[in-house]
């Protein structure tokens, strides 16, 4: 089963990181329940060693975490610092009526909205169950709840989110360790979401392949929170509402008695991929949307930082088209369900009847199972030039790394391979040049190859080391070759 051979990856994978080490320089309130080799390294960077600092450098006034259309109710957190720069003002979704190719209803009434809907802090908890933990299907003794708690959408609109919670089998030697596991959902189906292929579903194969880093921590103490970021619409690679779901889960978790957890758990958080799109988009908004969150590292890996740019080379790639045109296109379907302008104005009926086909599908398949779409996005829209539409402009914008005035303020890994065929990396290198000009304390280790799906697997231990040593407050040892910034 795949979650034996990911043990015995890891496992291989500890020994490689052994011999790297070596040359490394290295307050709510619950309302219910229910039972390249050669390139620059980043502006100020630096190659990591054993005395360098691991603490955030200085942080800076970000902007509001979303700034609301008319009517809108504003997301929590701390009001802007004069003359800090305003995020651009979304045209999105205002709820389930209004999401172009929706999804279908989760059959479980337990994901249902309330209504009314209660006005209640961002993070309370609305509802809780108890289930079974079965990552890759295979059941397991930990105890697991199913929270409910309310969260935002990208108008901070409240929406109540999702979040599968687990406690390990042993009890923690010191203070309770928090990570948050940000699957790569990759998808537009409620039934791909984490909470449903945590608890035995196999629907979501993406979530088959990536219990190693949870595993590890569970085994060693940590508590762990798989939130269903992409909210109750799966609104796929919405970056802003993957966020504030995500830092949410914190709070609710943090909430949650039977977890042992308060306000200052430290807290980490881990996500490659799409799961990078939660877990960089946390770390962007933190300081705007949680402040009060003691986040003490973020592990970012194939990080889709610039949108605009992933389209064009899947559509000019001929390695990257063959393998991942469907899924980009699910994604943008998933970004157009959280910013309507994004591509229903360009869509032609192909493309229609391709964002239909693929409503309630998983990991770039039709609803029903099959391949999804094949081709080039100019197969699918109205012009040859689509990327310089309006909407499709201010879509991208809205949902690329960096936002203005929005660095991270907690320490972050980032990592991504020089020959990835399906996140370029300029766009990578890019955010993190804008992150460390900013002052945020980055790690960026740019792996000199290898492909999408391996550079995942090949840097777990690093991931796994770099989540244990900010628990544990010393310094983590990185990669050969990474450079460190502030």
């Amino acid at each position: 089963m795949a979650f034996r051979k990911r043990l015995a990856l890891l496992r291989a994978g500890l020994c490689v990181l052994a011999l790297a080490f070596a040359n490394c320089a290295g307050g709510g309130t619950t309302i219910g329940s229910s039972s390249s080799s050669g390139a620059a390294p980043p502006a100020g960077a630096t190659a990591p060693s054993s005395g360098a600092s691991s603490s955030p450098g200085g942080s800076k006034t970000p902007s509001p975490g979303t700034s609301s259309t008319p009517g809108a109710t504003p997301s929590p957190g701390p009001s802007s610092a004069p003359g800090a720069t305003p995020a651009p003002t979304p045209v999105a979704s205002g709820g389930a009526a209004s999401i172009p190719f929706p999804a279908a209803t989760d059959a479980d009434s337990f994901y249902a909205q309330p209504s009314p809907f209660p006005n209640a802090p961002a993070g309370t908890i609305l509802a809780s169950r108890s289930v079974t933990y079965e990552p890759d299907a295979t059941p397991m003794t930990n105890a697991a709840w199913q929270i409910k708690f309310v969260s935002r959408d990208v108008n901070g609109q409240p929406i109540a989110a999702v979040a599968t919670v687990v406690k390990p089998l042993i009890a923690p030697s010191g203070t309770p360790d928090l990570l948050v596991e940000a699957f790569a959902e990759d998808g537009l189906g409620a039934q791909c979401a984490p909470s449903h292929g945590v608890t035995g579903s196999t629907a979501d194969s993406n979530e088959l392949l990536e219990t190693g880093v949870p595993t590890s921590g569970l085994a060693v103490g940590w508590t762990v929170v798989y939130p269903d970021y992409e909210g109750p619409y799966s609104e796929y690679a919405v970056g802003r509402l993957s966020a504030q779901i995500t830092l949410d889960s914190i709070r609710a978790a943090e909430q949650f008695a039977p977890l042992g957890l308060n306000a200052q758990t430290p807290v980490g958080i881990n996500g490659y991929s799409g799961g990078a799109i939660a877990a960089s988009w946390a770390a962007t908004l933190q300081h705007s949307y949680a402040p009060n969150l003691n986040i003490v590292g973020i592990a970012s890996g194939g990080t889709p930082a610039d949108i605009t740019g992933i389209v064009t080379n899947i559509d000019t790639n001929t390695v990257s088209n063959a393998a991942f045109f469907n899924i980009i296109f699910m994604a943008s379907i998933g970004i157009n369900r959280g910013y309507p302008q994004f591509m229903t104005p360009i869509l032609n009926a192909a493309g229609v009847a391709a964002a239909t086909a693929m409503e309630n599908g998983c990991v770039g398949k039709d609803s029903n199972g099959s391949s999804g779409p094949t081709g080039t996005f100019f197969d699918y829209t109205t012009t040859s030039n689509f990327e310089v539409a309006p909407g499709f402009v201010q879509g991208s914008a809205l949902d690329s790394l960096p936002q203005p005035n929005e660095p991270p303020v907690t320490s972050e890994f980032v990592y991504q391979s020089q020959t990835d065929e399906l996140i370029p990396i300029p766009g990578v290198d890019a955010m993190v040049n804008a992150w460390c000009a900013e002052g945020a304390h980055i790690a960026y280790y740019r792996a000199l190859s290898g492909d999408h799906v391996s550079t995942e697997l090949v840097n777990e231990p690093f991931v796994i080391a770099y989540l244990t040593a900010t628990f544990g407050g010393t310094t983590p040892a990185y990669p050969p070759t990474t450079t460190v910034c502030n």
